[in-house]
């Protein structure tokens, strides 16, 4: 059944990679870099979002004369938010000859990848991957993550969960069985904890779930304050929809830890209305930074849409390669990863930089709270910034984070 996947997964790219490989030039004067994003599965749209602003920004980097002269050619892959279809997919894009495998939008699949690329050594740049392990027990070192983890969110969280429900709320959770749900879970349970709340329901839910009825009877029968629902993509849609529909909605209030704008579009402000959630980077941005708005600029004039954190992923990755390369005046993987590491930078935001010694991203993390209705001035218009945390206050620690990356070889 996997080949047969696999197989549809290849035949259906046929077109990106021969695009990659017809273009009239020498191989030497190329540069392959591998997209390895979830056209299916659960999380299908933070894919979408991720090819258009990669393919957006290998096209500028063409304009502008490629990287180190080279021209970008690029292959795309389908994981289908299967960390197994991914791994596989890592190891034909690395064969092809890609200098760079980047992508995703799922954990699992984050580290899939990253396990290949080390054992290749061939740089990997995750894309949409939040929980904790990525940049920790499951972290190497040609592997990096810009996106903001778990115990990031659960950090920034804290004070306005206090403010807004009290030190001795109650709550639920509904969290996806996997390591990003695990970890998110976790960071946040701690932090509630830790503040005075109590945890009355903890329930784990498959990922790809489409009924999520039975654990929400439970989750009314428990009675809490706040639901905090650790789902994503079209979970996170259905999970949502059916919260609604059980109106769920009057007796408490709810928490979506992560948030991703094509996530909360198709639901729109009827249901996104009070929801308090994180983002490691908003649209909203671009009144206040010129990096974000002309990201927005040239994403919308292009794609007639706003792009999510994905994207911003995305466009931050294939910039910040192209960066480093140029720096380092080499493509070589471990030349590329010690000009990365501990590399501060200004794209999307104010400073920013990826850490040395567990190259996790550091940057803000925003709360923000869903508009209503009146508020929102058109499909995109859904959030409210309310709150912003220092990266480096939030990261953590070498003593909460004993990460030890492999030696470069």
């Amino acid at each position: 059944m996997l080949r047969a996947m696999i197989t549809i997964g290849r035949l259906l790219f046929l077109v990106p990679l021969m695009l990659a490989f017809t273009i009239p030039t020498h191989a030497a004067e190329t540069v392959m870099v591998g997209l390895n994003v979830p056209l299916s599965g659960s999380y299908a749209r933070q894919g979408e979002d991720q090819l258009k602003a990669y393919t957006l920004a290998i096209d500028l980097l063409n304009e502008n004369g490629g990287i180190l002269g080279r021209r970008i050619v690029y292959a795309v892959r389908d994981t289908q938010t299967d960390p197994v279809v991914a791994k596989v997919n890592a190891y034909e894009l690395i064969a092809l000859g890609a200098q760079l495998v980047t992508g995703g939008a799922s954990s699992a699949v984050a580290i899939a990848q990253a396990e290949v690329c080390q054992e290749k050594k061939v740089l990997f740049l995750a894309g949409l991957s939040h929980s904790n392990e990525t940049t920790g027990s499951h972290g190497h070192r040609y592997g990096f993550r810009w996106y903001n983890n778990g115990h990031q969110t659960a950090k920034a969280m804290a004070s306005v969960l206090v403010e807004k429900y009290g030190k001795d709320a109650t709550y639920a959770f509904l969290y996806a069985d996997y390591t990003w749900g695990v970890t998110v879970q976790q960071s946040l349970e701690k932090v509630i904890r830790e503040n005075g709340g109590k945890i009355v329901l903890n329930l784990s839910t498959k990922l790809g779930e489409k009924s999520y009825i039975s654990a929400l009877l439970k989750v009314q029968k428990a009675q809490p304050d706040v639901l905090v629902m650790v789902h994503f993509g079209e979970d996170m849609i259905n999970s949502l929809k059916q919260v609604t529909l059980l109106k769920l909605r009057d007796k408490m209030a709810i928490v979506v830890p992560l948030m991703e704008l094509h996530m909360a579009q198709p639901l729109g402000p009827e249901i996104m209305e009070g929801v308090i959630t994180s983002m490691c980077w908003y649209h909203g941005l671009a009144d206040r930074f010129e990096g974000s708005r002309k990201f927005v600029t040239l994403y919308e004039e292009r794609y007639h849409k706003k792009p999510g954190n994905a994207a911003a992923a995305a466009w931050v990755n294939m910039f910040q390669y192209a960066d480093a390369v140029e720096r380092a005046g080499s493509f070589a993987g471990d030349v590329v990863v010690t000009t990365l590491e501990n590399h501060h930078f200004t794209l999307l935001g104010d400073d920013e930089y990826w850490r040395g010694w567990d190259h996790q991203g550091i940057h803000p993390t925003y709360i923000a709270v869903g508009k209503s209705p009146a508020e929102s001035s058109n499909e995109w218009d859904l959030f409210t910034i309310i709150s912003e945390r220092d990266g480096d206050f939030l990261a953590r620690t070498k003593e909460e984070n004993p990460t030890n990356l492999e030696p470069l070889e």
